[in-house]
């Protein structure tokens, strides 16, 4: 697990799928995890911002995967998601390697990335690249529900779901204080009624229902464990680059050790032939963490050159 967290190789081919992935182009995914499609039958989405992964993510797509008979539930992350323009934390790469890492481990699983927010964009999208015979469905939260329902999002409310559900279906598992009550009540709705049919709902444990991603990344923040709320590929991610958790004090400085990868692979990505051919990333890492000079000048270089000339030194 630690020698992949820092494989350039594998984090600059996530890095190029994510930066080449066009959003003003047509609705478009990235297949990630199985490198090959199957012919899928019955298709689970589960489109997150997995900012990180956590136990409620995992528990939702197994969930929905027995109880509905899918041939495989893809973890989905979105270039641009809606209502989370300006999400901070996990890079994109890395997010996208942790899902795969799981997906890995686990039968029935992938991983895509799609260059659209929209749920009715991102299923054309899946049917483009599955086929009209494959049967998608969304595996969404209450809240979730609630967002596609609501008028707001839309200048044309009913072209936009029928278009949905003409495509697709949602399972829906309770959130929080939303369970199947607030389910029934919502899609009684005379707004609702006409998608009632496409809607389906899977009941998940309240402990898992009530967590969030929000949740993890809050305990990190006030140095408490998360292992216990989040799968075992996450919880290691996280011990070992330190994302979320409080900044390092080094005399008058703080070295947030999570932004020092970030910012080191974004200047190495620029050198990209050399880096993945000379650079030991992790040790590289661990020098610009070390308060001295070298260390601060890492941390603040502007360049992939400026850092390609200090490994050279």
């Amino acid at each position: 697990m630690e020698q992949t967290i820092y494989d350039l190789k594998q984090l600059f081919a996530l890095h190029e799928a994510v930066e080449t992935l066009d959003l003003a182009a047509p609705p478009a995914l990235r297949l990630l995890y199985p490198e090959a499609v199957s012919p899928f039958r019955r298709v689970g989405i589960l489109c997150g911002s997995f900012n990180p992964l956590t136990l409620a993510h995992t528990e939702l797509a197994e969930r929905a995967r027995e109880t509905y008979q899918l041939d495989c539930v893809f973890f989905t992350l979105a270039k641009v998601t809606v209502d989370k323009e300006r999400v901070t934390g996990l890079g994109l790469e890395d997010r996208l390697l942790l899902l795969s890492l799981y997906a890995q481990r686990h039968d029935r699983t992938g991983v895509a990335l799609v260059n659209r927010g929209l749920y009715f964009e991102q299923a054309q999208a899946f049917r483009s690249l599955l086929g009209a015979e494959a049967e998608l469905n969304f595996v969404v939260g209450m809240d979730k529900l609630l967002q596609i329902l609501d008028l707001r999002y839309y200048q044309d409310r009913g072209a936009v779901l029928c278009q949905l559900f003409i495509l697709s279906s949602l399972i829906v598992a309770n959130r929080g204080d939303m369970a199947q009550e607030e389910f029934h009540q919502l899609l009684d709705q005379p707004e609702n009624r006409p998608y009632r049919s496409h809607v389906r709902f899977c009941p998940l444990p309240m402990t898992i229902a009530d967590l969030s991603a929000t949740a993890v990344r809050n305990s990190l923040a006030a140095g408490k464990a998360v292992d216990e709320t989040v799968p075992a590929e996450t919880a290691s991610f996280l011990a070992e680059t330190h994302a979320f958790a409080p900044p390092l004090r080094s005399d008058a400085e703080a070295i947030d050790v999570y932004a020092a990868r970030l910012a080191l692979l974004e200047l190495l990505y620029t050198v990209r032939s050399w880096a993945e051919q000379e650079v030991d990333f992790r040790r590289l890492l661990q020098i610009a963490l070390i308060p001295s000079e070298k260390g601060r000048a890492l941390r603040h270089s502007a360049t992939g050159a400026a850092v390609k000339e200090l490994v050279r030194s």
